[in-house]
């Protein structure tokens, strides 16, 4: 049987599974995302109480018990002023965070000492009327309390928590910070619950139905979120859902332009040079032209929401020339053989703008994400669009700058350089 000669025959089990075998490690962080150390910020303002000669400070208690924790899925950092904390998030230094007010313990605890002072006023009373107590000692009695901090006139106030989360930064992020200050609060209530009853024991005070959802619930958390991603925002994945398209729409153009000026018969220098420049220029014109079509294409006809579609519309623009520009570039100098190396690397950087860094692999936090320019785009997307930066001169804007450098440099070179036929062709020779 000839067929079994043919070496495509043999080739097509060893191409299938090396060709799986890299999408599998493409998709590698996806198969098992774990947050790890997601940074949260904690401010704690508490200045505690005094309960009969006793110093409480529940928030120092609680900063202390979270920032020591052992887990690593969250890392709490104290921050000094709620100031600072926010700036935090604005940089997405932080993804979340909790404040506590300045009278936390005394508001906390208000009910409980009012259980308290109310239960010990109507014990003396009851025993002042039995003539258990003298009525002079029960005056002693009763001052002594007020020394300690018995005010009759205690003013029973839930203690208030304030949570705040990034929700532009990133989803994945914004959502897990969102479940674990969800669960601080309802454990910070169980706590002090807990103390509270402790106490009430201790004080063999007993508690009447109309006290107990007070006492159980001594801790009001008033959550916030910062740049809310609104309806028809892509659910927070627009850096995803804009990668893919801007990112193989380059390298169709790149491809369609490579081939404009290898089907052409320039020989001469200067008429190679001439078509290099109208080529460039051509990448510029392109480049602008999917860009506000896309974005404007989105916005109108598909109805996404951009808060500024124009200034969006301008990065994608940018995008799309800087990367046209790398593979334009790299397919002059290296011919079309680079093209499938640029398909690899979409693939490979899926996960890397779908994920925030602390779900990635260590080997990619610490190795991949730095440099990696799809990385950076991502990012950009996202403050342009869920927190409505501005387009300055930062890395991701420098990146785009050294690609579209590159890509004249590597254009011109091979065009000076470069051998060329003079016959009309199709293909790169």
């Amino acid at each position: 049987m000839n067929i079994l000669k043919s070496k495509f025959l043999w080739l097509a089990p060893i191409v299938i599974l090396v060709i799986l075998g890299i999408f599998a490690l493409a998709f590698y962080p996806a198969f098992n995302p774990k947050p790890k150390n997601l940074p949260i910020a904690i401010v704690n303002h508490d200045k505690g109480t005094t309960i009969q000669d006793k110093d409480i400070k529940i928030g120092d208690k609680l900063e202390d018990k979270l920032t020591d924790s052992d887990s690593d899925t969250v890392k709490w950092t104290s921050v000094n002023s709620e100031k600072k904390a926010k700036n935090g998030l604005e940089d997405q230094k932080y993804y979340g965070m909790i404040v506590l007010e300045k009278d936390f313990s005394k508001h906390a605890m208000s009910k409980t000492q009012k259980v308290i002072m109310d239960a010990k006023k109507q014990e003396m009373q009851d025993k002042v009327k039995s003539g258990d107590i003298p009525e002079e000692k029960a005056k002693q009695m009763k001052e002594k309390m007020q020394q300690q901090g018995g005010n009759n006139d205690i003013k029973v106030e839930k203690a208030k928590v304030y949570t705040t989360v990034n929700d532009g930064a990133n989803k994945q992020a914004s959502q897990i910070a969102s479940q674990v200050l969800s669960g601080v609060g309802d454990n910070i209530n169980k706590q002090i619950t807990q103390q509270a009853t402790s106490t009430l024991a201790k004080q063999d005070v007993k508690v009447s139905p109309q006290d107990i959802n007070d006492l159980t619930t001594p801790v009001k958390v008033k959550d916030h979120k910062m740049h809310e991603v609104k309806d028809h925002q892509g659910g927070g994945n627009a850096p995803f859902l804009m990668f893919m398209p801007v990112w193989m729409s380059s390298i169709l153009a790149s491809v369609l332009l490579f081939y404009a000026f290898r089907t052409t018969n320039n020989v001469s220098i200067g008429s190679r040079i001439k078509a290099s420049l109208v080529q460039m220029l051509f990448a510029v014109i392109t480049a602008f032209v999917g860009g506000f079509g896309y974005v404007y294409f989105m916005s109108g006809v598909l109805g996404f929401d951009f808060p500024n579609t124009a200034r969006m519309a301008l990065f994608i623009s940018l995008t799309i020339l800087g990367f046209i520009a790398l593979v334009l570039g790299s397919m002059t100098l290296l011919t079309m053989a680079v093209v499938p190396i640029f398909f690899l690397a979409m693939f490979f950087s899926i996960q890397l703008v779908m994920f925030p860094t602390e779900m990635l692999p260590k080997f990619y936090q610490k190795y991949i994400v730095s440099w990696n320019p799809f990385t950076h785009y991502a990012t950009s997307v996202r403050n342009i669009l869920y927190m409505n930066h501005h387009i300055t001169l930062n890395g991701t804007m420098w990146m785009l700058i050294s690609f579209m450098i590159y890509g004249v440099i590597a254009i011109l070179v091979a065009t000076i350089l470069k051998k060329h036929s003079d016959k009309r062709t199709e293909i790169p020779s």
